[in-house]
């Protein structure tokens, strides 16, 4: 386990310390990855070490806050349906689709969090989200949860990670995000060799983060700073929203 840095009280760094030693004492802190980036593996990192073949088929889909009945066609809506045992999509039931593939992902990520062996970004980002509906502790009350994918215009196939306390504001101005935000990524971490790089939880902000400021991070792959010079469109895309009160609901076949 790594060193813990030292703090002052604060929320967001009792909160970061909380959720990176429960990482650590899971599997996600030595699975492997089935998709490494060249562009994120540190200097010194082995990828034939790191790298497993790709599995895929756990995580299911789900619909974002954002999306509307009337955004999707009727057989994409036919086949989200199905998956939640809704054989007509409608409206009237739209809501109830999208909240049952929300349980459904969650009780995904609650069963495959300790035992997890080797995932891509979005499996490692559904058992973070499982591991926090596990354990309420971790997060203490009325704090928002999010699933987050960065969308590059160039097609690939994108990026998912978790952010806990974001300010409500525009989800693409990063530096908006506030004192109490943080990010984590367990696929990232494990692409690097050095600190503050290993650890998988990353504050949004520098003051008052200690070993949980990353800006190589920040810069590199959240804010996309390198791919935006080059032309590339990359946006940040919240995919699901919970309070840390309500996701410890999520995950128990109750909606």
């Amino acid at each position: 386990m790594s060193e813990s840095p030292s703090h002052s009280a604060n929320p967001r760094m009792e909160r970061m310390q909380r959720v990176q030693t429960a990482i650590e004492k899971t599997r996600m802190a030595t699975a492997k990855l089935w998709n490494p980036w060249e562009t994120v593996v540190e200097k010194g990192v082995e990828i034939n070490k790191i790298k497993a073949p790709a599995g895929g088929g756990q995580v299911p889909e789900t619909i974002p806050p954002s999306r509307a009945f009337t955004d999707y066609g009727s057989l994409k809506l036919r086949l989200l349906a199905k998956s939640v045992d809704i054989d007509t999509p409608t409206a009237q039931n739209f809501a109830d689709i999208a909240l049952k593939l929300k349980d459904k992902y969650v009780e995904v990520g609650r069963t495959n969090y300790r035992t997890l062996d080797s995932a891509n970004c979005t499996l490692f980002a559904c058992c973070v989200l499982g591991m926090l509906a596990d354990d309420s502790r971790l997060l203490g009350k009325g704090v928002k949860v999010e699933l987050f994918n960065l969308v590059e215009s160039t097609g690939a196939s994108g990026h998912a990670y978790v952010v806990v306390g974001r300010a409500d504001g525009d989800p693409q101005d990063v530096d908006s995000y506030g004192h109490d935000c943080f990010f984590i990524d367990v696929w990232y971490a494990r692409q690097r060799r050095t600190e503050p790089g290993t650890r998988s939880v990353k504050a949004a902000t520098p003051d008052d983060a200690a070993g949980f400021w990353d800006e190589t991070f920040i810069k590199d792959l959240i804010k996309s700073e390198g791919l935006r010079k080059k032309g590339v469109t990359v946006n940040l895309v919240p995919k699901l929203l919970f309070t840390s009160d309500d996701l410890t609901t999520f995950g128990l076949s109750k909606y």
